[in-house]
């Protein structure tokens, strides 16, 4: 309500002419709420959609993410954990292959099909893993999740 429309309700209740100086502090307290009332108006519809909306949908695209990117699934129950105690097995059982090949005089690969590209991939397990591992702590210090590969 604007200082004219005050006045005239004023005048309208009481039946009288309204004394300008009379009301003056009354008048000048209605020209501070108007002047406050967008920026109270905006903080009011900005905290009201962060307490009722804004904030579940931000929980809410942060529990998606995490399922999206279930990088603790992954470490936990995946296999990616496993990758040197399998590859130093891998490698004893094609250092046997190996040897079984040299002692009667062939080539391991006739023995088992795969066997450079295996022993290539065994050889490089050690650092794979360092670069997965490394990857890893990268991933959940940035994210802020919680570090379960020891």
């Amino acid at each position: 309500m604007n200082k004219e429309k005050f006045l005239q309700e004023v005048n309208r209740q009481k039946g009288t002419k309204t004394n300008l100086k009379a009301h003056k502090v009354a008048l000048s307290i209605i020209d501070d709420i108007e002047q406050e009332a967008d920026r109270f108006e905006a903080a009011e519809s900005e905290a009201s959609y962060l307490a009722y909306e804004y904030g579940d949908e931000i929980i809410d695209a942060y529990d998606d993410f995490r399922m999206k990117y279930n990088i603790d699934d992954f470490i936990i129950n995946g296999a990616t954990r496993d990758l040197e105690e399998v590859a130093d097995i891998m490698k004893g059982n094609l250092d046997k292959i190996q040897i079984a090949a040299e002692e009667i005089g062939i080539n391991p690969s006739e023995l088992l099909y795969n066997y450079d590209d295996l022993r290539q991939r065994v050889d490089n397990a050690k650092a794979l893993n360092t670069d997965a591992k490394s990857k890893y702590f990268e991933v959940t210090d940035y994210a802020g999740f919680n570090n379960f590969w020891n």
